[in-house]
């Protein structure tokens, strides 16, 4: 699967992601700081599927009409779970599908801490 990463993302995601072979463009090292809408751009001329956290994304394709052909999948995790849950969870949805289908997908993640 062809992916370009939000620069927010971390970094843990995106080394799991490459584990499985994915062509990652990281936008923390190849597009710091770059607006969304020519993020969306650019995974529309490499025919990438964004993966964010930035809510930001569906505004430009619901509210202004911007292009995005390959998709764009949404994360929503509370802040209280861990990081290698949160990776782990990423990585296993993404790599569950060989291809997600074109679309604007939120996934949401909420931790319910164990009672010690």
């Amino acid at each position: 699967m062809r992916i370009l990463v939000d620069e927010a993302v971390d970094r843990d995601i995106v080394s799991g992601l490459r584990a499985y072979e994915h062509d990652i463009r990281w936008a923390a090292e190849t597009d710091i700081g770059e607006l969304d809408a020519k993020l969306l751009d650019l995974a529309t001329r490499e025919q990438r599927t964004v993966i964010t956290y930035d809510t930001d994304f569906g505004e430009l394709i619901c509210r202004d009409n911007v292009p995005a052909p390959y998709g764009v999948i949404l994360f929503r995790i509370h802040n209280d779970v861990p990081k290698d849950v949160k990776t782990q969870f990423v990585v296993s949805a993404i790599t569950s599908w060989d291809a997600w289908p074109a679309g604007i997908w939120t996934v949401q993640m909420r931790h319910t801490r164990q009672a010690a």
